[in-house]
């Protein structure tokens, strides 16, 4: 699946017993993979089948699972044709998706930008398992996805009957070919299969399903099991025990040097935007990074691991032990868990909320205005995308904030005004990264830049769909100088690794004062 993948089998093919992380990741560096960080290992590990981690003596260990390299070595891809693929017009690479999974068993994890065409292909999957007399079932994490979904089905599958499950209707596969569920709904309701009938289980998102409260929605009896995202991971442990138990490993991706080669997503450009923290906002971010440190040593010191993922994790699960109680009545160490996690939120709000950042909004208002661009903006909070909306209109731009507190009406009537031209740009703190048909955009605007890979990957999606007039993409992220937000001192490394040599340019600069 990637040279990471290879050189990790290559090495730990010599290490039946498998090998900690630390050493792994020494050796994939030693057989080729150059400054590989331990995050993309890690991340790569648990996205593939043929691996397997294990705690041993209480440290990760990864090893091989022997049976999966086999299968994987030996499967042959069957060629694919016929009815229910007729029509659909798939792409090479969903053609190449669509074996891949045929080859796996029906089953399997498909990462592929947004805007790709993963849809379509998880309609393919749906074809085919009709064909068998079988029943679909789609987890789509919002109720926005769930009326997106079953639009393009009835245009795409006319002859299935396609029903909801969630957002007020009970819909069931016994009179339904087809129906498309909210988690929350599956989890609570049962969703049984015909007696005799194939079952496939498509997840929109599928990421988001690594929580144990959306796990439950992954129904057993479905056989048939088909994930789709546009980056499969997650902070926690969810892919090891919730996603790769159920979907098994990724067995067809579609990143951004493939899309931009077969010209499915827009040619882009990222510009890096440094803000100046004010004298208030570096002492309280420097006073929160120093009290992050001494938590962090005094964690490591009680057995917590060294990794920042891990001992984030670890800490959170500390922090739950002791829930309800005061500091007082817990733990040195559940204490030092609740100010580790308290002074890394401190540190983040810092940065991310900088009054700066709306100088950036401010300087790009005139550039949007003369230009007519189609601009998403996202912020941190409600408040900072009131304030960056009523900067944009104060700049001839109009603009309208769209977030969870409005209703849902005023939610779809601002979106609305936005496709059809009334509106310039929308502003939203997190509601447009999933789940929300936002409609073509060129230009996105991120005020909060301590965001993960999967995030930054997701917002630079919103602004990739391929335009009719060959108009080039743009993402503008606003940082603060001499923070965790800042590119300069490592930030962003994974998801920079993943747009050079795609994006036309990469440039940072400085906010005028």
């Amino acid at each position: 699946m990637s040279a990471i993948a290879d050189a990790a089998i290559e090495v730990l093919t010599g290490h039946p017993d498998g090998l900690t992380v630390p050493h792994l990741v020494r050796a994939v560096r030693a057989s080729g993979g150059g400054g590989v960080s331990r995050a993309a290992v890690e991340r790569t590990l648990a996205r593939d089948r043929r691996f397997r981690r294990e705690e041993l003596l209480g440290r990760a260990t990864w090893t091989i699972d022997v049976d999966a390299v086999t299968r994987a070595s030996a499967a042959v891809v069957p060629v694919v044709a016929g009815s229910p693929l007729d029509g659909l017009s798939l792409r090479d690479w969903q053609m190449a998706a669509f074996t891949a999974w045929a080859a796996a068993g029906c089953v399997g994890v498909v990462e592929a930008v947004t805007g790709a065409g993963k849809t379509r292909l998880a309609v393919a999957a749906v074809r085919a398992c009709l064909s068998h007399g079988g029943r679909a079932l789609v987890l789509v994490p919002t109720l926005d996805l769930l009326a997106q979904w079953q639009r393009e089905l009835r245009q795409l599958v006319p002859d299935a009957r396609v029903g909801q499950l969630g957002g007020g209707r009970d819909d069931d596969l016994h009179e339904r070919h087809v129906v498309v569920a909210t988690p929350h709904s599956a989890a609570a309701l049962p969703v049984d299969l015909p007696r005799g009938a194939v079952g496939l289980l498509v997840a929109d998102e599928a990421h988001r399903y690594g929580a144990p409260t959306w796990g439950v929605a992954l129904k057993p009896d479905f056989r048939m099991r088909l994930a789709l995202t546009a980056t499969y991971e997650r902070n926690d442990d969810g892919l090891i025990d919730v996603l790769g138990p159920y979907f098994g490993g990724v067995i067809a991706e579609y990143g951004f040097a493939q899309a931009a080669a077969d010209q499915v997503i827009a040619p882009f450009d990222i510009e890096f935007v440094g803000v100046a923290l004010s004298e208030r906002e570096r002492v309280a971010y420097e006073a929160a990074d120093h009290r992050v440190r001494e938590c962090r040593r005094e964690l490591v010191s009680h057995g917590l691991p060294k990794a920042p993922l891990e001992l984030i994790a670890a800490a959170a699960r500390l922090s739950a032990a002791g829930e309800g109680r005061p500091d007082a009545a817990v733990s040195r160490e559940i204490a030092a868990a609740r100010a580790f996690l308290s002074a890394l939120r401190t540190r983040r709000d810092v940065a991310a909320q900088a009054d700066a950042k709306m100088a950036v909004v401010e300087q790009l208002a005139p550039r949007l205005a003369a230009g007519g661009t189609r601009t998403l903006v996202f912020t941190d909070t409600v408040a900072q995308a009131e304030q960056a909306a009523r900067t944009l209109r104060a700049g001839a731009v109009a603009a309208e904030e769209i977030h969870g507190d409005l209703p849902r009406d005023r939610r779809r009537i601002r979106l609305a005004q936005f496709r059809n031209g009334n509106l310039q740009a929308v502003v939203a703190p997190r509601v447009l990264d999933e789940g929300v048909d936002v409609p073509d955009a060129e230009l996105a605007v991120v005020l909060a830049a301590f965001r993960t890979r999967r995030q930054m990957i997701q917002r630079l999606g919103r602004v990739l769909r391929r335009k009719p007039d060959g108009r080039v993409a743009t993402l503008v992220i606003a940082y603060a100088i001499d923070t965790r937000e800042d590119p300069t001192h490592g930030a962003h490394e994974d998801f920079l690794h993943e747009v050079i040599g795609v994006a036309r340019s990469i440039t940072t600069t400085r906010a005028a004062p």
